[in-house]
């Protein structure tokens, strides 16, 4: 894993800007909301972000943040009580046309033609995700036919291959078997492999490698960045895990109740963090070298609930730093600090006073 940077001093940023890369798909001040019995959650709030072209974003934040939700709001893949409220999600189709995924109907031919082919999921709960009453072979051969217009045997083959790259010993054998015949881990390595046999230009992971050892670990991620350089792959990487975002991130959004709270490249996020949030975030990380005696750093306080949301800045009630008579009334609005990367944060609108 990539070391998390730790500097005495802020880099410098300004000189030597690079062009923004070429965005897949745009997500402008998306809004997401979910009917319950105690009444409707503003699950994502007015977050803006694009996931460019071969490159991965990693969306990181406590559980609660959001980021799941935002994820599948991309497939148009909402649970039956939500709805995307607001905003624009734009992917870039395989012609060149721009479709508006939130426009599209849920259960249509359009969305559906789009899952699974150009956009694939692959879910934190693999149990969820796998049908129970039917063989691995019987739940990827026919995805693969449908999207890729293979023949049977061509579509097992294919099948055999990506169990095999993800890791699943005797893949040809495994075809015929039941989800509950693996481990978690393996139903999560499954779960990969299903999402990844119609060769998706962009791919969601949700949490894809909780469930893996260490070992394991690092082997997806080593077969994503290599599908990423093959096949110009775009992931949207949803994880709470820093060492991760370390290895795999190009760009990170911190995510906190809902909003968007910092964006950057991962370098500018973890050696020059801005918002309190993400320092407190990278913070709590252990560290090889930090003492026997060190305590781990924690963020005070638990995530607001969302039908008592805190006035002003959604964080101010857990900040360190937070301004009384300011932070608790006041919205802090975006605060862009270059071409591709933002804070929500009032000490970073007279050139980052409360910085730390």
């Amino acid at each position: 894993m990539r070391p998390i940077p730790m500097l005495e001093r802020a880099p410098d940023f300004s000189m030597n800007v690079a062009a923004p890369p070429e965005a897949l798909v745009t997500v402008q001040d998306l809004k997401v909301q979910i009917g319950t019995d105690d009444g409707v959650v503003r699950a994502v709030d007015g977050v803006t972000f694009d996931v460019p072209r071969g490159r991965t974003l990693c969306l990181v934040g406590e559980s609660g943040s959001g980021k799941s939700i935002t994820g599948r709001a991309l497939m148009n893949l909402l649970p039956p009580s939500g709805r995307i409220a607001g905003g624009r999600i734009t992917y870039s189709g395989r012609s060149g046309e721009a479709i508006d995924i939130g426009a599209l109907d849920p259960r249509g031919k359009q969305i559906r033609s789009l899952r699974g082919k150009e956009i694939s999921l692959i879910s934190q709960e693999p149990m969820a995700a796998l049908s129970p009453v039917h063989t691995i072979g019987q739940q990827i051969v026919p995805v693969v036919r449908r999207h890729l217009g293979l023949s049977k045997r061509e579509a097992e083959a294919r099948a055999v291959e990506m169990l095999g790259r993800v890791g699943i010993p005797r893949p040809a054998e495994r075809l015929g078997n039941y989800p509950f015949e693996f481990s978690g881990g393996m139903r999560q390595r499954v779960c990969i492999a299903l999402a990844l046999s119609c060769q998706p230009r962009l791919l969601i992971a949700d949490e894809p490698t909780t469930a893996l050892d260490v070992t394991t670990q690092a082997n997806i991620i080593d077969l994503l960045q290599e599908l990423q350089r093959e096949d110009g792959l775009s992931i949207l990487f949803i994880t709470h895990d820093l060492g991760v975002v370390a290895e795999i991130a190009d760009d990170v959004a911190v995510m906190y109740l809902g909003k968007i709270v910092e964006r950057g490249t991962v370098d500018e996020i973890f050696a020059d963090p801005r918002h309190p949030y993400t320092q407190a975030l990278l913070k709590s990380v252990p560290r090889l070298g930090a003492g026997r005696n060190t305590r781990l750093a924690a963020i005070r306080g638990m995530v607001p609930s969302p039908f008592d949301r805190p006035t002003g800045c959604d964080f101010h009630p857990r900040c360190d730093l937070a301004i009384k008579g300011l932070c608790e009334s006041e919205d802090p609005g975006t605060t862009m600090l270059g071409p591709r990367r933002d804070v929500r944060c009032v000490l970073q609108r007279n050139g980052g006073a409360g910085h730390a």
